[in-house]
């Protein structure tokens, strides 16, 4: 995850992202480039186009002067392009935000997207990055990570993975920990199960010396979980543990589809207080 894209809108939950961003970028020595779209307003005659055509380039000139301005942050506050161990640089586009994401991890090899999310906010300025996420998400193929702005200042220490004991777990576990290694953190292996039994005890430990044995010696551990919901036995073990992050894997069909509904996905993504590393499947 050496290329990064962050768009931003310049509200507090695109900040805060953005110094989740920063701190990525400079762990893996990458290169971190901010974005922002201007959507062109819907106009029907000639003069509506006239002045349309001049809000825009306002619109424009401003946001590449607050842009610059944060790419300066950037470079006195994390050292960016100047010896901190990563590069900074903005991206200004007339676009709808999903498709320019899209097109950009596509064609420029960015290969991961932190964003922020409203995490609780109402604040109208909050609501135009917030409710993006999820089509974000939903659209990229490289993983997105998502930071509310209620989220603690960014630092990783643990992870937390929420797992359904399937093959491509473990495809999608050597990521995690590849990117756990960067901050030097742990990462937890969860599954939520509704009740405790003697075949699904059985079916964790032989998930858990799958793990052992292909992660030899890596700061791993695993836990079940009981709970009703999986959503809350996730939140309650991360508040429990003191986690920083939790990653999941976005799969067509399986336990963790339930994690994507349309209610659970804004309970993760926009309400909860929790950064979400958005993995996907391969096929």
């Amino acid at each position: 995850m050496k290329k990064i894209l962050c768009p931003t809108d310049f509200s507090k939950t695109a900040t805060k992202a953005a110094e989740y961003a920063a701190l990525i970028a400079r762990q893996a020595g990458g290169h971190l480039t901010l974005l922002h779209v201007v959507h062109l307003p819907i106009v029907d005659t000639s003069e509506t186009a006239l002045v349309a055509s001049e809000l825009l380039g306002e619109q424009m000139q401003d946001a590449e002067q607050r842009l610059k301005e944060l790419c300066l942050r950037m470079e006195e506050g994390h050292g960016a392009n100047r010896g901190g161990g990563f590069t900074c640089d903005y991206i200004i586009k007339e676009a709808l935000l999903t498709d320019i994401t899209e097109h950009l991890t596509k064609t420029s090899g960015y290969d991961l997207v932190v964003m922020g999310t409203t995490g609780g906010g109402n604040a109208l300025e909050e609501l135009l990055i917030g409710s993006n996420a999820e089509a974000v998400i939903e659209q990229v193929k490289c993983p997105v990570l998502s930071v509310p702005s209620t989220a603690a200042s960014p630092q990783i220490r643990k992870i937390i993975y929420a797992s359904d004991y399937e093959k491509d777990d473990i495809a999608t576990l050597r990521e995690v920990l590849e990117f756990a290694s960067l901050f030097g953190a742990s990462v937890d292996v969860v599954h939520v199960t509704k009740e405790a039994s003697e075949s699904g005890r059985e079916k964790a430990e032989r998930f858990w010396q799958e793990l052992q044995q292909t992660f030899v010696g890596a700061p791993i551990r695993f836990q079940e979980v009981i709970s009703r919901h999986r959503d809350e036995g996730l939140r309650n073990y991360y508040k429990e543990t003191q986690a920083d992050m939790v990653a999941i894997l976005r799969r067509e069909k399986g336990f963790l589809r339930a994690l994507f509904t349309q209610s659970l996905a804004e309970k993760m993504t926009y309400q909860a207080e929790v950064p979400l590393l958005v993995l996907k499947g391969r096929k």
